[in-house]
């Protein structure tokens, strides 16, 4: 790559594909980026669009039409991945496209893992962890709240180096009032407007009292069940890999610092009673970073 290439960092998801765009020039070693730096330019587009990714294709083309374009891909949906590789074929490159088009695995994120299986961890997990160890080093939680919420857990190796450890994987708030709507005879299943479960703009910032009719209910079950996993989770990551004994106080364990995102990640910061960093958008964060 020269350092007037175009980095296009492509996050698969599998009800949404988001890119972020920054020049080789804006990227330093050592001086991660952030999604709201003014040199980034990012988009989240749902999959269920019309022609999504000629959609993606004109995006990147109307905010950088000045290549060579690099494309750095993570994808947890290859059927998704498939006709965008496609799509960008046909707009951007010709015969050339393997060496623009970089296919990210677990091989590629320099981040020590121990799971059992390596090579099965999603990326967008792998490389969500490995952007904020990068930014806050370790140890952390890193908690995804999108369609599926992954809480994941950085730990430190004997030379303080960032380890990922694994972590716990639950559905996300649609998942779950779908399964509920499903389920249960006097709930209906929501059409894709209502699938938010109106929470969005209506949440209050805490959970504080019982709701008082069957929507609000549901509402407050959904996100507290959400909020209340990832701080029991980063409780019990922290007590069963607790950091350096030195580092605590009064003999008690120092719980890690809990790094928030996904797209659901701003309405459930609203219900989180523990400090935390919400960061939008950690796999596109980690691309850019391997860029």
């Amino acid at each position: 790559m020269t350092r007037s290439d175009t980095i296009v960092a492509v996050d698969v998801g599998n009800s949404a594909i988001k890119i972020a765009i920054a020049k080789t020039s804006d990227i330093e070693p050592g001086k991660p980026l952030f999604m709201d730096d003014p040199r980034i330019v990012s988009r989240s587009f749902l999959l269920d669009e019309p022609e999504c990714e000629r959609e993606i294709c004109d995006w990147v083309k109307r905010e950088a039409p000045n290549g060579p374009w690099s494309w750095w891909v993570a994808t947890v949906n290859r059927a998704a991945s498939r006709p965008l590789r496609h799509a960008v074929s046909e707009s951007f490159f010709d015969s050339k496209l393997n060496q623009q088009w970089r296919s990210v695995s677990h091989v590629d994120v320099p981040l020590r893992v121990e799971v059992d299986a390596p090579d099965r961890v999603g990326i967008d997990r792998l490389l969500s962890a490995y952007a904020a160890s990068v930014r806050y080093g370790a140890p952390l939680v890193v908690a995804d709240a999108g369609s599926a919420v992954t809480v994941d857990f950085v730990g430190v190796d004997g030379s303080g180096l960032p380890v990922f450890r694994g972590g716990a994987i639950f559905p996300g708030i649609r998942l779950q009032h779908a399964a509920l709507a499903a389920g249960t005879e006097a709930l209906r299943q929501p059409n894709e407007q209502q699938s938010s479960v109106a929470v969005a703009t209506s949440a209050p910032r805490r959970i504080d009292k019982p709701a008082t009719n069957t929507e609000k209910a549901i509402r407050l079950g959904l996100i507290a069940s959400v909020a209340g996993g990832i701080e029991r989770l980063a409780t019990q990551y922290a007590l069963a890999d607790p950091a350096d004994p030195n580092d605590s106080q009064d003999g008690r364990i120092a719980e890690p610092r809990l790094v928030l995102s996904g797209g659901d990640g701003p309405l459930i910061a609203g219900y989180l009673l523990s400090s935390h960093d919400w960061i939008p958008n950690l796999v596109c964060s980690g691309l850019l970073d391997l860029a």
